[in-house]
Formats: structure tokens, sequence, C-alpha cells
């Protein structure tokens, strides 16, 4: 039996509750599923059966192993970054629901998850953003058929999402299905290696993290695991919501410093930050990894020399990776996240009149 559970104070829900939050206490809820290893092993996905109603045959992307790192090739998913395995849960859970319209709040990549999976199961969405979001990403979020709606910052647009009752929100910040649309990110890289012991992780809303550590956890569960890989989290300089719960170590970055380059992990309103925090602490995390915009920059700079076309935000990633690695004398994994391919600006006229109408 699958069911909506609440971490902190274990009250359950339907599974098809419409709620994201628990009634009693307001903790984001996770979902809990009956886990077993079907006869004969074959083990595909850890998604329960039947949740996934809207697909564009996202996840299965590559790994690549370049020295003491094993990359991850996120950026590869259908519409260019991780998001799209959970998307695909959140739009199919909005389906079986009944909803028509769909509300998410974004400085990009989940927009264009959120916009491109709806329109495959042809739903309405409108999507809000930040006024410095990436202007490649917000042209496919509009070429996708979603309603683009600007705000002054990326926390003024989750407060604005949030309070819009037209639609059904399926914010990936608090929408369980999300979350449990990543975790077959754990499975295809205990696939790939069994002796995984270090992965570095993109800390904004935390999705990744804790989809990454809900499917190391249930591979333990299953036996196939006895451990679970240390999972270190990764942070924009100035958008750090780990310090003070973890130890901070800082590359390139002030205290008083800001990053301009790693626009997906600018967020300041993280309703899952207990659940992260815990997280990292079952996960055995020495620190959390707080990256300033020079090494994002060196980094990017790198990680295109390799012939990997990822925006900064995995860049950032790549750079913590680099210092771990070092520090710890270990192989790491490094998921990279999102496609640098949306910054390039392309606009055209006659491209802009089928994609978006005459001007």
């Amino acid at each position: 039996m699958h069911v909506l559970r609440c971490p902190r104070c274990g009250i359950e829900l339907d599974l098809l509750a419409k709620q994201h939050t628990c009634p009693r206490c307001g903790e984001p809820l996770l979902l809990k599923a009956e886990l077993r290893v079907p006869e004969g092993g074959g083990l595909e996905s850890l998604v329960p059966d039947g949740l996934k109603l809207v697909t564009l045959g996202e996840g299965r992307t590559p790994t690549v192993e370049l020295g003491n790192y094993l990359f991850k090739l996120e950026f590869l998913n259908p519409t260019g970054s991780f998001k799209d395995r959970g998307a695909s849960l959140s739009i199919s859970r909005a389906l079986k629901l009944g909803f028509r319209m769909v509300i998410e709040d974004s400085s990009g990549n989940a927009g264009i998850s959120t916009a491109a999976y709806s329109a495959r199961a042809g739903l309405k969405a409108r999507v809000y953003v930040p006024k410095d979001a990436p202007q490649g990403k917000l042209r496919l979020i509009r070429a996708f058929g979603a309603e683009v709606v600007t705000s002054e910052t990326r926390d003024e647009a989750h407060k604005r999402a949030v309070s819009d009752t037209s639609g059904f929100y399926v914010g990936h910040v608090v929408d369980p299905f999300f979350i449990e649309g990543i975790k077959d990110i754990s499975l295809e890289l205990y696939s790939v290696r069994r002796d995984l012991e270090v992965v570095v992780v993109p800390v904004a809303s935390g999705t990744l993290f804790l989809g990454l550590l809900k499917g190391f956890e249930e591979l333990r569960e299953l036996g196939l695991i006895d451990e679970v890989p240390t999972l270190i989290p990764v942070e924009a300089c100035g958008y750090s919501k780990l310090r003070g719960y973890l130890r901070s170590v800082y590359l390139e970055c002030a205290e008083s410093d800001k990053s301009l380059l790693a626009d997906a992990l600018r967020l300041t309103i993280v309703p899952r930050l207990r659940q992260i925090v815990e997280g990292a602490l079952r996960a055995k995390a020495p620190y959390v990894a707080v990256v300033g915009d020079r090494a994002i920059g060196e980094a990017l700079k790198e990680l295109y020399s390799l012939g990997l076309p990822v925006e900064p935000s995995s860049a950032a990633t790549y750079a913590a990776a680099k210092y771990v690695a070092k520090d710890l004398s270990t192989r790491v994994v490094v998921p990279l996240t999102g496609s640098g391919l949306k910054y390039v600006p392309v606009p055209s006229e006659p491209l802009d009149r089928y994609l978006f109408g005459a001007q």
C-alpha cells in the first residue's frame, strides 16, 4: 500500500490526497511505498507502479568516468535537467486528480519541465519566475505554451504561486511526488558502480538531495547495498541555508558575496530544510560546500573543455567535487543537473513567429 506520510509526526494520508504538507504540523509530506525486489531480481525502478501517467522518456541518463569523477549527465533529460524526473510524477498526479491547470514557481528548469510535461498531458500551466531568470529558460517555458508571470525575486515568485488558487500547485519545493520521481538516479548509479562512496549534491529546495537519499535508503532497505554513500550538499555563495547546521567550507566565497552565476541555487525559502538537515546527518555529510562565482566560473570553463555543456549551477557542484576529491582522497559522483544550452541567446524572427505567434 502506498500512502503520503509526514516524516515529522507520522500522520498518514491517502496517496491521492491533494495536500503537499501535513495537516497536523505543516511539514512537507513524503511518499511511503511498499518495497520489494521482483522475483529473479531485475529491479528497474524505485518509483511505485502506476504513478507515472505522463512521460517523455526521462531518466536512464549516461554516466561518464573521468579521473576521480563519475559524472551523471542529468542535463541529457528531455528538457535538459534532472527536474524532468520529478515533473513527470507531479504532472501525473495533477492529471489523476482531475485538474486542468497547474501552478509552479521556478528560476527556470522546474518551470521548463512543468511546462513541457503539462503540454504532453494536455494541461495548462502558469509559472511564476524572478525577473532575473535567464532569458533562454523563459523562452522555453513560453515555447511549451505555459504562461509566465514575472516577480521581483525568486522568493516573491514562490509566495505568489502558493497563493494562486486558479489551479493545482505542483511546486517542486513541497510536492512529495516530485521527490519520488528523483529516486531512480540512485538506482541508476548503483547499477553502474556498486562501490559508490561520496556524492556531491547541489542544494536549493533540496529535492535532488532528498530524492537521492530516499533512493539510497530504499536500496539499503531492500538489501541491495550495505551503506548509504556520503552525500555532501553544495550551496551557492550568499544563499546558504545549511550554515549553522553543518560545518561550512567556503570556496572562493566571502560572507558578503552573493552568487550571480548559480541562478538555479538562489532560493532562500526552503520548506524541507529540517528534512535536508536530518538527511545530511544520516548521510554522514562532513560539511556543506559553499561555492562562489570565481570557483563556479573556473569549473564551468573546465567542464566545457571536457565537452560537457552544463549550466553554472552544475559547475558549482563540480567545483565542490574537486575540493572533496582532494580532501577525502576518494572518487566523487557529480550529478550535472542542467544544460548550458539554455543560456545561449538565439532570437530568430522566423522561429519566434512559429513558437510565440506574430508580434
